[in-house]
């Protein structure tokens, strides 16, 4: 036996074709977990007597998208300066100073920006670091952020640029 809906089927395709706006467009935003990029690098270098100076900074922009399980708690691990290739590190470790302070908390569809700073601070690089910075050419900030949301870190690179002072 076969059983015939009691809506004729010109109905329930008005039905239907009338549902569609109320479902809304799909939010194809899959960052489940915080995905971070790397905005305007900059570094300055500088050759003293004594020593190299080094300073500069990026923003660090967080996204999660609507689809994550909760808000994350995002820390940050070295972040490092290296050549554009990242087949040379040139100053493997990297002071950071950040405006929020880490950690910084990154809730559902949500993007923070962290302005970043970095410097040797009272300290000095190697002389012969000030050669190497210019020799390289364009830079590359690297580093990995944590995020509380998943195990591991995750990567993260600025598109290249060039120092100034060289």
């Amino acid at each position: 036996m076969v059983r015939r809906s009691s809506a004729p089927a010109a109905l329930r395709f008005v039905l239907l074709v009338l549902a569609l706006p109320l479902a809304g467009c799909p939010d194809d935003d899959a960052a489940v977990f915080v995905e971070a990029s790397i905005a305007a690098p900059a570094a300055a270098v500088e050759q003293e007597t004594l020593g190299t100076v080094l300073g500069g900074g990026f923003d660090l922009a967080l996204h999660l998208g609507p689809r994550a399980s909760g808000a994350s708690q995002v820390s940050v691990g070295a972040f490092a300066l290296q050549n554009a290739d990242q087949s040379q590190t040139l100053v493997p470790t990297l002071a950071l100073s950040a405006t929020p302070p880490f950690p910084v908390e990154v809730g559902i569809d949500n993007d923070v920006v962290v302005g970043v700073s970095f410097g040797t601070g009272d300290g000095l690089l190697p002389v012969a670091a000030y050669d190497e910075i210019c020799a390289a050419g364009e830079l590359v900030i690297s580093g990995a952020v944590q995020d509380s949301l998943q195990d591991g870190s995750t990567p993260v690179a600025s598109s290249p640029f060039l120092p100034d002072g060289c």
